[in-house]
């Protein structure tokens, strides 16, 4: 039997056991919490297990159409699921998560920020933050930031000459990634000078009415975002969502300014593009600011990152 008939009978085999897992797991579980956190522990092992098969099994491809898959220890994702911890953490989540959206969207009704702030819940745990950039206002917090995929596009909105950020993100994924920088000025020689040294490249304009998101990664070549980090001013709110709708992105470190009500209504943005809450850190320079940390759903396995419960109430338009 040629080898791609092999190749063919390998994934028909793994869909069917995974469609099998899947409903034996439904019948076993009666929340559906568990049942989706049932099936995501026991996918990655599957995965594991098919792709040694699957290679095993390739034909003779020419080397520049293989990829190189992320460095992930599928192990670690399996053993972080099933640590009891963790498994705690997401129960107590799943019980208060109904009630902390409906304390979530009072407070965003009011006009204490701080108030608005601490009561925003955490909907995903990463084992792994690091704080990057500078101390105080300007430093964000990522979730495992060494797990990146080779030549990864990072991107950095909102500069004005301050790079710390830029150069410490660039230093710890490895310098493997190619980092998109922009501002509403043209930068300094002397900012110019440092991106040029972190494999980076500045754009100018004001965010989005001058310069779209999308369009640098157009012009830059890119389709994809790892880590983004963005600070313009308000201008998130028109900004972001044509980027989240139209390209993919894994994490996103965000400040937000305004009212409580205008921070709801940019996290419900967010969570509708499947993002959830890693960290909240407020900004003690600006009682209207808060930097939120999220991740795509999408992009747990690869980050290690834990689902906890969905604590932004629905948008109701």
């Amino acid at each position: 039997m040629p080898k791609e008939w092999n190749v063919c009978s390998l994934t028909i085999l793994l869909l069917v056991t995974i469609l099998v897992t899947t409903i034996s797991s439904y019948f076993k579980i009666s929340n559906i919490g568990e049942f989706i956190f049932s099936v995501s522990t026991s996918l990655p092992k599957l995965m594991l297990e098919f792709s040694e098969l699957l290679l095993l099994n390739l034909p003779n491809f020419p080397e520049n159409y293989l990829t190189t898959p992320t460095a992930t220890d599928t192990s670690n994702v399996i053993d972080l699921y099933q640590s009891e911890t963790v498994k705690e953490l997401r129960k107590k989540a799943l019980i208060s998560a109904e009630n902390n959206r409906r304390v979530l969207f009072n407070a965003s009704l009011r006009t204490n920020g701080q108030d608005f702030y601490r009561k925003v819940k955490m909907e995903a745990y990463c084992g792994q933050k690091e704080r990057i950039g500078e101390k105080g206002d300007g430093g964000k917090y990522v979730c495992n930031p060494k797990k990146v995929k080779k030549d990864c596009t990072l991107m950095s909105l909102g500069l004005n000459n301050q790079i710390g950020y830029d150069k410490h993100i660039f230093e710890v994924t490895g310098g493997q990634c190619r980092i998109l920088g922009a501002d509403v000025d043209p930068q300094n020689q002397k900012t110019q000078d440092s991106y040029a040294k972190i494999n980076g490249e500045l754009f100018a304009g004001k965010i989005p009415t001058d310069l779209p998101i999308p369009r640098m990664l157009e012009k830059s070549g890119r389709k994809e975002v790892e880590l983004l980090k963005i600070d313009i001013e308000k201008g998130e709110f028109t900004a972001l969502e044509p980027l989240i709708r139209d390209y993919f992105v894994c994490q996103i470190f965000i400040e937000i300014h305004g009212t409580p009500s205008e921070h709801l209504k940019m996290l419900q943005t967010m969570a509708k593009y499947g993002f959830r809450i890693f960290n909240v850190d407020e900004n003690p320079y600006c009682t209207f600011c808060c930097e939120y940390s999220l991740i795509n759903e999408l992009c747990m396995a690869q980050f290690e990152v834990v689902p906890l419960a969905i604590t932004i109430p629905q948008t109701t338009d």
